[in-house]
């Protein structure tokens, strides 16, 4: 016999076996959650019943904001096209909410409710659609007293606005602007600022800086750059320095350039020569300049060459040339006549003369080969000739610093000078035991009158003094002869 169930008792038992059902825990992603535009984005939301699924009891909804996105509820409905839930992770407590290529209008405040019969529960989680800048500067290499114009570009950002400033050596002198914002292809946007300036050379030691503030940074972007300013090189050439034996130093003087970086050669009919140079000197301006030179030691007679003093630099598109014809000057019949006569003189009086010179030690003026006010560069040359020891030298004293100037060894530059002042010395062998000592001093122009001395010093004691005082910047730079004091 069936056993009855009273219809009170019943009811009682399906509470108790409803009871049974454990607590209903929802979970979601950590708020806020970020993506990318464009991007494919699972928004998780988890539940637990205590138990299996009972998909008969269940029920999921997805709000953004008070509009209904998902929902299962024994079937599935979606009002956000591609939108999807997972039947086989709602069978287990996944109920997170697939949304393909993310935009602008998928940001908001989601609401993921769990309604598990008779249990009902409901967490939040903010989704931000964005994407972070990237900052980049262009057009840093410009051109000294030229209108030029600097480029940073923000590229991949969302949302679209976005605030740029301009800073040199921390002081602002562009902006801050919101630039015109676009949208590309992939969801994101770009847009750019731009500096507008004429820059000088002292430009190029100054500390820019592109500042890019977007709603998805802590801290403003700041890209640091510095200019590279180009300024072309003047190329002028000196007047030759012919000594009395007849050696010829042809020179040139670069001036004016910016960066420092240059190449200067000699060439001779199209020939390389190798030239000796001084380093480059920065000017007042921050401009660099220096002077190359090319020794004739023994010039052809009746010959003509022609040579080239070129210079490369960066900012030339070309090599920049500049070019001298030298003629040894041709003697006529009377000016032969003239010479034989000297030579017998001279043979008659050979041995004295090879004696004399194998001992004796002379030096020279101080010659003037150039000065350029409008540069600041004056270029002084001195010599001395005899029978030279390796340890004999030629000094450049200045009587207003009170110090040396440098006296170097031959074919090297001296280092131990004031930056304003550069000192090339070299040695040339006559024959005999006898050399030629050569030293070149090359000044800032003075503002004012100064005097500069030359000595020579045999090792360690000074035998010879010649002084020669150049007129200042405002005053005119004719050639100067000096004074000789013998020790």
């Amino acid at each position: 016999m069936p056993l009855a169930v009273a219809p009170g008792l019943l009811l009682l038992l399906l509470l108790l076996a409803n009871g049974t059902r454990g607590a209903l825990v929802v979970s979601v992603a950590t708020s806020p959650v970020r993506a990318q535009p464009g991007s494919d984005l699972l928004l998780g939301c988890h539940f637990s019943v205590g138990g299996d699924v009972d998909m008969e009891a269940l029920v999921v909804q997805w709000k953004l904001g008070g509009r209904l996105v998902a929902e299962f509820d024994a079937v599935q409905s979606y009002s956000r096209a591609g939108a999807s839930l997972s039947l086989e992770g709602l069978r287990v407590g996944n109920a997170s909410l697939l949304l393909p290529r993310v935009g602008g209008s998928d940001a908001g405040l989601y609401t993921c409710s769990i309604i598990h019969s008779p249990s009902r529960e409901s967490r939040q989680v903010e989704l931000r659609v964005e994407a972070p800048p990237r900052v980049s500067v262009s057009g840093t290499a410009v051109r000294a007293g030229e209108h030029s114009t600097v480029t940073c570009s923000v590229n991949g950002f969302y949302p679209e606005s976005v605030n740029v400033t301009w800073l040199r050596d921390k002081q602002v002198v562009g902006g801050p602007e919101t630039p015109l914002a676009q949208l590309g292809p992939d969801g994101l946007y770009s847009a750019t600022s731009t500096l507008q300036l004429v820059p000088s050379i002292s430009h190029a030691d100054a500390n820019y800086s592109c500042r890019v503030q977007h709603i998805t940074l802590g801290t403003p972007i700041q890209e640091p750059f510095w200019l590279s300013v180009l300024s072309q090189p003047r190329l002028t050439l000196l007047q030759p320095l012919v000594t009395l034996e007849g050696q010829v130093t042809l020179q040139c003087l670069v001036s004016g350039y910016h960066p420092p970086e240059i190449t200067v050669q000699w060439l001779r009919d199209g020939d390389p020569l190798v030239t000796m140079e001084s380093s480059p000197m920065k000017q007042t301006d921050g401009s660099f300049a220096l002077c190359s030179s090319y020794i004739l030691n023994h010039p052809e007679s009746n010959a003509q060459a022609n040579f080239a003093c070129r210079v490369q630099h960066p900012a030339l598109s070309t090599p920049l040339e500049s070019t001298a014809t030298w003629t040894v000057p041709t003697c006529t019949k009377m000016c032969l006549g003239v010479i034989g006569l000297i030579l017998l003189v001279l043979l008659v009086l050979l041995a004295t003369w090879i004696v004399y010179q194998c001992c004796n030690i002379s030096m020279s003026q101080i010659h003037v080969g150039e000065c350029f006010p409008e540069s600041s560069v004056t270029v002084l040359l001195c010599e001395a000739e005899g029978r030279l020891r390796d340890t004999d030298s030629l000094t450049w004293r200045s009587p207003r610093l009170g110090k040396e100037l440098g006296s170097g060894q031959p074919g090297e530059l001296s280092t131990l000078m004031p930056e304003q002042h550069r000192v090339v010395t070299w040695r040339h062998r006559l024959g005999l035991g006898r050399q030629r000592l050569t030293s070149v001093l090359t000044v800032q122009t003075p503002r004012d009158e100064e005097s500069f001395s030359c000595t020579f010093r045999l090792g360690a004691r000074d035998m010879q003094q010649t002084q020669i005082t150049i007129p200042g910047v405002a005053a005119d730079c004719p050639l100067l002869d000096g004074d000789m004091a013998i020790f």
